[in-house]
């Protein structure tokens, strides 16, 4: 395995972490965890190396914590960092909030928390962790030597982005970032800004949830004709790697195959080893993404701002991505936990404003009620 330092103490962490949101289960839900499997999977990545595991109170319905505590036992715990998250969804006070740090200790059944983060801040949950005085408590039990480095993850986009990296003394923040992705959401230019404010960069969504791992979408021709002998997942994980910014890459794996792939490839990959060819190659497969979607929005974001708080681009993006992806849970998940309720598509009111401003001649007002129908909580 392949480590950088990671903080200012150079504690030295794995390229490569394991994202414990999608491990094995039972059946099709995110539910029960699948124990055997799961461990088995879990001290497979610890023994190839990997030392950064990913957690937060929400992933497998509530059972994520308790089963990486549980599959730490025997040794394990000693050889490995643990993230885990406050998130926004399991608080609602300030005591709700010095309370989950108890509980997670007490699952994670350890003494120590080596990285936490504010879970997935939007501009409303931000408020509320400024209300409470969230970050007071977490401060406080980094005195109490309970948690380690501080620090986010979001989804919002670059300005917002670069706000809350302003908001707070952080250690480290984890972004969404992958070629498909990289002017979305906090992007290339996020990724920059907090690298250049001494932030260490944690990558969450390489694969985008999968998507670009898959060998039925667009890009896939475009690899085949590229020469190279690498699955789509190894050609976005490459492209990561190739960044200097980047610290950690987690990765939703829960295969023992996935494991020993994305192993190979952190070995193989570093800032600097794709080479002009390989990275026309991903411009290429990019390309064919953006070609296939359903809505021709730009991003030029001309529309906005809208009178009712409407993020239009976003909207299209998440749409797209949906569409593209056969229904894949991605769009829902980010319209409805990961998009401030004032942003998404169901407050449009149809005015058309946005309609006179846009330069592709989009019929907004017909299509943000068909994107909340298809990703609202109820779709």
């Amino acid at each position: 395995m392949r480590y950088l330092p990671f903080g200012p103490e150079g504690r030295r962490l794995s390229v490569l972490g394991l994202g414990c949101m999608r491990l094995p289960v039972h059946g099709e839900g995110y539910s029960p965890i699948d124990e055997e499997a799961s461990i088995a999977l879990l001290r497979r990545a610890v023994d190839l190396g990997v030392n950064y595991l990913d957690t937060a109170p929400t992933y497998h319905d509530g059972t994520s914590e308790s089963f990486v505590g549980k599959a730490l036992l025997g040794g394990y715990r000693e050889k490995v960092a643990i993230a885990t998250k406050m998130s926004r969804k399991c608080v609602s006070s300030r005591e709700e909030c010095r309370a989950l740090i108890q509980d997670q200790l007490r699952r994670l059944q350890t003494e120590h928390i080596d990285l936490y983060l504010l879970h997935n801040v939007t501009k409303d949950s931000w408020r509320f962790f400024d209300e409470v005085g969230a970050l007071d408590l977490i401060e406080r039990a980094r005195e109490r030597g309970e948690l380690g480095m501080v620090g986010f993850s979001s989804h919002e986009e670059a300005e917002f982005f670069k706000d809350l990296v302003d908001a707070h003394d952080w250690d480290f923040c984890q972004i969404q970032f992958n070629y498909a992705d990289r002017y979305i959401q906090a992007g290339e230019s996020g990724l920059e800004y907090a690298r250049s404010k001494g932030l260490e960069v944690v990558v969450m969504e390489p694969l985008k949830g999968g998507m670009l791992a898959r060998d039925d979408l667009p890009y896939m021709q475009t690899f085949k004709d590229s020469g190279r002998d690498w699955s789509p997942a190894e050609w976005s994980l490459r492209w990561i790697w190739n960044r200097p910014e980047i610290s950690v890459v987690l990765s939703g794996m829960n295969t023992l195959g996935q494991l020993e792939e994305n192993c190979r490839v952190a070995m193989e990959s570093g800032p600097g080893m794709m080479g002009a060819e390989d990275l026309m190659v991903i411009d290429q497969a990019k390309e064919a993404l953006d070609e296939a979607v359903s809505v021709a929005c730009s991003g030029c974001a001309y529309c906005l701002p809208c009178p009712e708080g409407v993020n239009i681009p976003r909207m299209f993006t998440l749409y797209n991505n949906h569409v593209l992806g056969g229904g894949h849970t991605w769009g829902r998940n980010m319209y409805n936990f990961s998009t401030a309720a004032g942003e998404r598509a169901g407050n449009c009111i149809s005015c058309g404003e946005c309609e006179e401003r846009c330069p592709q001649d989009l019929k907004v007002s017909e299509l943000m009620p068909r994107i909340h129908e298809e990703l609202g909580s109820d779709g």
